[in-house]
């Protein structure tokens, strides 16, 4: 079996550079805006590789407004101008890794996903996104 053990997050909305342990049994618990869904989607960009935000922050129904960009971008809320307000601006790189333990082989697997990002004005190239799968042991430690 092939269980979870860490997930490492850095420039993904709120969380600036955070590793998270992963115990046999996981209760995600918090008060609204505390990251339940943010961290439940960085697993679903990883796990489906879908960026297009149509499963984004599925427990507000249709209530959801949240982009790939606002998540990379950490979007903070909109400008009197009609604009909107980021924590990250210019050029950035965001990851999200998943660190596993291959009970069967007997060893550790990270899957994870990079994106490296140049802004334009409110232009966002997309210049890599990398999927790698690593056989071999990755270090998310602090």
């Amino acid at each position: 079996m092939k269980l979870l053990t860490k997930v490492k997050i850095i420039n993904w909305h709120y969380f600036w550079d955070e590793t998270i342990e992963i115990k046999p049994i996981v209760f995600l618990t918090g008060v609204n805006g505390s990251g339940k869904s943010t961290l439940i989607d960085a697993l679903q960009v990883v796990l489906l590789g879908d960026t297009s935000g149509r499963y984004f922050n599925k427990a507000a129904m249709e209530k959801s407004s949240r982009t790939l960009k606002g998540y990379l971008r950490g979007e903070l809320g909109d400008t009197i101008e009609g604009g909107f307000k980021y924590l990250r601006n210019g050029r950035f790189t965001s990851y999200i890794a998943l660190e596993y333990f291959d009970d069967v082989n007997n060893v550790p697997f990270t899957l994870g996903v990079a994106k490296i990002i140049i802004s334009s004005h409110l232009k966002m190239l997309f210049l890599k996104i990398i999927l790698y799968w690593i056989e071999f042991q990755w270090n998310i430690k602090h």
